[in-house]
């Protein structure tokens, strides 16, 4: 009778496809949930996205339904046919996430601590806070075009200058560079603030009130106790405002469409309203597929930037 022998590797081995076996049979009771959520992710964002990569390089004819092979000539022709209408697309979408997102996080975060302080009315503010959320694009954006509107027919222009005082003469709101981009940051602002506060009351459930009533008893005031708690303590939160915000911000394409359409001379189109405009008002649909491939990239970056920046020493958000 030969005498046993211990193998750690073939051990190792057996315990490795035990565990493997073991996985598949919990995988599979959750199939039938997992499945259909990975079929509807398949159809809808996986093959779009590898097809608009395609198209990318590729010379797209819509009406004969043709592709062809043209490696980087929609890049090349992009930017020698757009030149510094795309530099100002890619400007505008920078500066749109650099003033809209430290308000929406900002006012986000004040409002949602006021009105997680009420008990009765709670529900009310929140419902009033969250309506230009829901509300449509097209709605509020006709009605801040009515509202900057050029000459005495604007309620900005007839409140500063026929009311007030405060202007010398009728500002053409929309027709100017600097005070078009305004009022695109304005509406984004108004639109989002909403949102930002509820995702920040969910963010204050979750901090412990003992937390609030030992500042209290070391005699921190409210303010203080904002500083030092609330804010500390919403870091995670803050980080997943902070990243929808910035993707959103490139994004942005309806309220450009309806307030400017660009204009003047391209100064505040953004990728988005660029990348329609090349693809339904010129069908260039390869141009516009390269557009959305460089806004992918730049949105990309900018949350793995941003990952590092938030990140702590461990990995881990506080």
């Amino acid at each position: 009778m030969t005498p046993f022998t211990y193998n750690p590797q073939a051990a190792m081995l057996r315990e490795a496809r035990l565990l493997r076996r073991k996985r598949v049979r919990n995988l599979v009771p959750a199939a039938p949930f997992v499945l259909p959520g990975l079929l509807l992710a398949c159809v809808f964002v996986f093959y779009p996205m590898f097809f608009n990569i395609r198209i990318s390089f590729s010379d797209y004819h819509i009406v004969e339904r043709t592709i062809t092979w043209a490696g980087l000539k929609n890049y090349l022709a992009l930017f020698a046919e757009t030149g510094d209408r795309l530099l100002l697309a890619v400007r505008n979408n920078f500066l749109y996430a650099l003033v809209t997102t430290p308000f929406i996080l900002l006012f986000g975060m004040v409002f949602a601590v006021m009105v997680n302080s009420l008990r009765r009315t709670q529900l009310f503010f929140r419902t009033c806070f969250y309506l230009p959320v829901i509300t449509s694009w097209v709605i509020v954006g006709n009605v801040f075009a009515y509202m900057f509107n050029a000459g005495g027919a604007g309620l900005v222009n007839y409140l500063l200058k026929d009311v007030f005082g405060l202007l010398p003469e009728y500002v053409s709101w929309l027709n100017r560079t600097w005070t078009a981009n305004l009022v695109i940051w304005l509406l984004g602002i108004w639109k989002n603030i909403g949102w930002a506060m509820v995702i920040y009351i969910a963010g204050l459930k979750g901090i412990p009130a003992e937390l609030y009533e030992a500042g209290m008893l070391d005699g921190a005031s409210r303010t203080q106790q904002f500083w030092h708690i609330t804010v500390p303590l919403l870091k995670s939160t803050t980080f997943y405002v902070l990243v929808n915000m910035v993707i959103g911000s490139f994004g942005v394409f309806i309220q450009v469409m309806m307030l400017t359409s660009g204009n003047p001379r391209g100064t505040t189109s953004v990728l988005q309203y660029l990348l329609y405009d090349r693809s339904f008002n010129l069908f260039e649909f390869g141009q516009g597929a390269a557009i959305g491939l460089i806004t992918a990239i730049l949105v990309l970056l900018m949350t793995v930037v941003l990952n590092r920046v938030f990140r702590t020493e461990g990995g881990r958000m506080e």
